[in-house]
Formats: structure tokens, C-alpha cells, sequence
């Protein structure tokens, strides 16, 4: 019994710990934000161009980040934490239409813009 009262006055005394206030507290939350789309640049070109690096630019995107066009990754180069490159070949390029574009980023997703691909 000595023993079991040992053990838990010792688990008290250093989860309490040694009185000292810290600046961390263990029950705060972080929170991720997720990524967020402001602009596409271009936001639109004619169908069949010729492949080109679209710039994303917005907020919180992490070293992780991938662009997504229709639904499809793209090879992406992360340029800072607001914004990004991503490369369009012809294939992407090749029907016309409003392509939703979004980035995922620490397992998040972020809004989705359009991107228009006009007829010619």
C-alpha cells in the first residue's frame, strides 16, 4: 500500500509540475485553418493553348500542397504559404468548359474557383 501511495504522489507531482506557471497550456486546441483560394492567374485562356503555370495565389497552403483541376492533381510547386504554381499540358487543356479548381493542403481542401476554358 506504501508503495501504490508512493507511486501515485509521484505521478501527481509531476503532472502537477514544480509549480512554475508555463506560457503553454496542454489543454489549448490548435487549429488548422485550411487553405483558401483568392485568384487564378490566368483565370481563363481558349481551349487548346499552349500548356502554361497557372499561379494560385491565397492563405495557409503548407509545403504538402496540390492543386486539383476537375478533380485531377497537378504537379505543383509551392512558392510560400500563399501561393503556388501548378502546370496545365494540353491534355488538360483540351475541352472547353467551367473547370473547378481547388488545392488540398494538411489533409484539408480549400474552396474551389472556376477556371473558365473558352471555346475559340
Amino acid at each position: 500500500m506504501r508503495y501504490v501511495s508512493l507511486v501515485l504522489a509521484s505521478l501527481l507531482t509531476i503532472g502537477c509540475g514544480n509549480g512554475v506557471k508555463s506560457s503553454s497550456d496542454p489543454f489549448k486546441a490548435v487549429v488548422f485553418s485550411p487553405p483558401a483560394i483568392t485568384t487564378l492567374t490566368p483565370d481563363s485562356v481558349p481551349v487548346n493553348s499552349v500548356p502554361f503555370s497557372m499561379t494560385i495565389n491565397g492563405s495557409n497552403f503548407g509545403t504538402d500542397a496540390v492543386v486539383f483541376w476537375n478533380g485531377t492533381p497537378l504537379n505543383t510547386r509551392f512558392i510560400t504559404s500563399s501561393q503556388l504554381m501548378a502546370a496545365l499540358t494540353d491534355t488538360n487543356l483540351s475541352f472547353w468548359g467551367m473547370i473547378p479548381v481547388y488545392v488540398r493542403s494538411g489533409g484539408m481542401n480549400s474552396n474551389t474557383m472556376d477556371f473558365n476554358l473558352s471555346p475559340q
